[in-house]
């Protein structure tokens, strides 16, 4: 197999790979990118002409950023549109093949090669055999790691949905409509970004500023574009109570942020929101929401009431002469 590595310059020529892939996420998208605010090389391996696979590179200093980077996952290897129907016999060479052609570019290239790789990544041999039998010269770091899946296509309505989920999700559901909350969409940023802020306060963590201007600017690219919304929850008296932006590609919905009013944790309406959001992901005909991550305990386990499937998604990271223990 004849290969070389690329960069691509044409965002729009990227996005089209990045759509048509299997691994292909709004996290990989040229529009979210920018909102990052930091550099980035889009990497093309191809055979001749056609592309093989696609690699995302986020930069600092000209150099590759250990991943993930903040509020963002999946950003790293995707395979071409032909992999999915590829008979295992097949993919299972091929994949190693590229895969192995990209790591070996790379090395030349950079100090530092650091994905989040799309849980649809399933075989990780080509980076637990990196300088297999050079060890000094570095191996890769794999990282397990969780997100929750739910299948909006399992069931044939929301009404069917909610059946599916914890009682207690079901409970705060229905209460929250019996005592008057409210669900509208907005465009007022001010709100996400203040429950946020006093959703950190409570938990007594210190918010980064520029994590708090990235959740604005991500924010602001997914409303702008309108491949996201935001919703807020109120009560009777108007107070928002919660808050919640679901970003979206052409097949799953993304739960991003979500914030809650601390003054107001017991009204269920953080329950009664989400579930909103994840109705009209339904509505839209998505084919699934992504809970995008459930890797601490009490999260983990509120993500999961709702029904969502954990699975496994990985960190791979190689750092030059670096052998992880």
């Amino acid at each position: 197999m004849s290969l070389i590595l690329e960069s691509c310059n044409d965002r729009q020529e990227w996005d089209s790979f990045v759509e048509s892939s299997p691994q292909g996420n709004l996290f990989c998208a040229a529009y979210f990118l920018k909102s990052l605010g930091v550099d980035c090389d889009f990497l093309f391996v191809k055979k001749d002409r056609d592309v093989q696979l696609g690699a995302l590179v986020l930069k600092h200093e000209n150099q590759p950023i250990r991943s993930p980077y903040p509020f963002t996952v999946y950003q790293g290897v995707l395979l071409n549109k032909s992999s999915k129907d590829m008979p295992y016999h097949k993919k299972s060479k091929w994949t190693l093949e590229i895969i192995d052609f990209l790591l070996a570019e790379m090395e030349k290239k950079y100090e530092r090669i650091s994905f989040c790789l799309h849980y649809a990544i399933e075989d990780l041999r080509s980076f637990q055999w990196f300088h297999y039998h050079e060890p000094q010269k570095g191996r890769f770091n794999i990282e397990l790691r969780y997100t929750g899946l739910l299948d909006l296509l399992s069931t044939p309505d929301f009404e069917s949905y909610l059946m599916d989920i914890r009682k207690v999700r079901r409970y705060e559901y229905r209460q929250a409509q019996k005592d008057g909350l409210t669900i509208e969409e907005s465009k007022n940023l001010d709100i996400l970004v203040e429950l946020h802020d006093l959703t950190f306060q409570r938990q007594g963590i210190k918010k980064d500023e520029k994590k708090g201007q990235l959740v604005r600017a991500i924010s602001e690219a997914a409303l702008s574009t309108g491949n996201g919304k935001l919703l807020v929850c109120r009560d009777k008296k108007g107070i928002a109570t919660s808050v919640s932006l679901f970003l979206y590609d052409n097949q799953c919905g993304y739960y991003l942020f979500g914030a809650n009013n601390p003054e107001y944790l017991d009204t269920g309406s953080g329950t009664y929101l989400l579930l909103e959001q994840i109705r009209r992901c339904k509505d839209m005909g998505l084919r699934k929401v992504d809970f995008v991550g459930i890797n601490s305990p009490h999260r983990g386990d509120f993500k999961t009431s709702f029904n969502a499937e954990p699975v496994p998604y990985f960190i791979v990271t190689w750092e030059k002469n670096k052998v992880f223990s």
